[in-house]
């Protein structure tokens, strides 16, 4: 059982104009990027007064976007006194932190490493540290003593055993015994159950200060304090179904795109362009069939003979020998073969359901369904923010400045949907306003 927002449509959200909060609760985040997910939670009415980010350049940006923020490019493990003095100097409110917000990195278990899950490898033991950076928020919360702790990650970061302080155990047990304090709570999140066009799971931990008075009955009533699903995979009871791709993409009414030519790569707004391809690439693209959900290693007809049938898993046409320049190939020391990659590789995306989850490599065909559902190219920069529910109003000038589009895209591919969070702090807004009253029911789904 979870709890009860209000909520709009995902795409309503993405095109709003910018809101204003008229009675904003304190945040500090940590390993904030560029603050896409910091931005839901502040436009549920939490005011981030510290952010912090180790690279500057995700910095700069975010405080672009965060001009009340003050914004520290530190090394979050290295930083805690500083974090902690410069909320208090900071901070107009005399009031204790309402939410510390943890969004650490994930090379070390991302599905994409490919050390993951080979934990004595000297890629793996190089991670491991990384692994365990959501741990960071147990100094700061010492220092800071906020109401309530969220930290994200991929799904291993629940069962991942990382050694601290001379303990092994696993990130979960490490926070609870870290924050005694504190009742930690977690869970696994697909935000496609929120009416977002993306299927990524995500795990959450949720850390409620045990002072809080809405705390027990809160833990009686649900498992995690987390917002109530709104759609479903499988709809029963007039729950909407998932948002489907064809869906989502048809009602936000984007130009056309096509790989084969700048001129057609090219639309009206300067986030949507997709990279272009020779003439090979953009043959193994163009003859997988739209909305298919196929693979260019599916493709079976000869380019050359045009037979079709030519057998699975060959790089020369069984008919005519001729190279299939359809299938993703490479020659190597004069020798030519099929690319190896996942079956996920060189596919294009499913019309019918949500996108998959959207990376940092959002640009390259080869990664996981990254083929739009029926053109022929990848998705742009602009399709990609809205699939992750980023705002449009958000201010994305310095980077188009630099000239590095490609942040973008890592930025993108970093964040936590902001609509999840923004729906996330709508939630936990809720619990603290009513940490004084017995009007539960209202905030909890029986």
């Amino acid at each position: 059982m979870l709890i009860m927002v209000s909520e709009i449509e995902a795409s309503v959200f993405v095109l709003q104009d910018k809101p204003l909060s008229d009675t904003p609760r304190t945040a500090v985040s940590l390993f904030s990027g560029a603050d896409l997910s910091d931005l839901g939670y502040q436009m549920a009415g939490f005011q981030f007064v510290v952010q912090v980010e180790a690279d500057r350049r995700r910095a700069d940006i975010g405080a672009d976007n965060f001009p009340k923020s003050t914004w520290l490019a530190e090394d979050v493990r290295e930083a805690g006194d500083q974090i902690a003095q410069t909320y208090v100097d900071s901070s107009s409110s005399s009031r204790r932190l309402d939410l510390l917000v943890a969004t650490p990195p994930c090379q070390g278990m991302s599905s994409s490493n490919p050390s993951r899950g080979k934990r004595q490898t000297p890629r793996a033991n190089e991670l491991e540290k990384k692994n365990g950076l959501m741990l960071e928020v147990i100094p700061v919360a010492e220092r800071l003593n906020p109401r309530i702790i969220v930290a994200e990650n991929v799904r291993p970061v629940l069962t991942l055993e990382v050694e601290r302080s001379g303990h092994r155990r696993t990130v979960l047990d490490h926070l609870k015994v870290g924050l005694p304090d504190y009742q930690v709570f977690s869970g696994v999140v697909n935000v496609a159950d929120y009416g977002v066009p993306q299927i990524r799971r995500r795990a959450v931990v949720v850390a409620v200060h045990k002072e809080e008075s809405w705390l027990e009955p809160m833990s009686e009533k649900c498992k995690i304090p987390l917002p109530s699903p709104t759609h479903a995979e499988r709809p029963e009871h007039g729950t909407p179904a998932w948002v489907s791709l064809r869906n989502w993409i048809d009602a936000m009414e984007y130009e056309a795109l096509d790989a084969s030519c700048k001129q057609r790569a090219r639309g009206n707004d300067d986030l949507h362009f997709v990279p272009t391809y020779g003439e090979d690439r953009y043959l193994q693209v163009s003859q997988i069939p739209p909305h298919s959900g196929r693979s260019a290693y599916d493709n079976d007809t000869c380019p050359s003979c045009e037979k079709d049938g030519v057998k699975q898993g060959e790089v020369l046409c069984t008919w005519c020998g001729a190279v299939m320049t359809n299938r993703p190939y490479v020659k190597r020391d004069g020798e030519l073969s099929l690319i190896k990659g996942f079956h996920s590789s060189y596919r294009r995306m499913s019309s019918d359901r949500p996108a998959y989850t959207i990376t940092t490599s959002s640009s390259h065909v080869g990664s996981d369904f990254k083929i739009h559902p029926w053109e022929n190219r990848v998705l742009s920069i602009l399709e990609c923010a809205d699939l992750q529910t980023v705002p449009r109003f958000y201010d994305w000038t310095r980077p188009k400045l630099n000239r590095t589009p490609y942040l973008i895209r890592q930025l993108v591919g970093e964040a936590f949907p902001t609509y999840f969070t923004y729906l996330h702090g709508q939630a936990l807004a809720g619990l603290l306003s009513n940490s004084d009253s017995c009007e539960y029911d209202q905030l909890l789904n029986q």
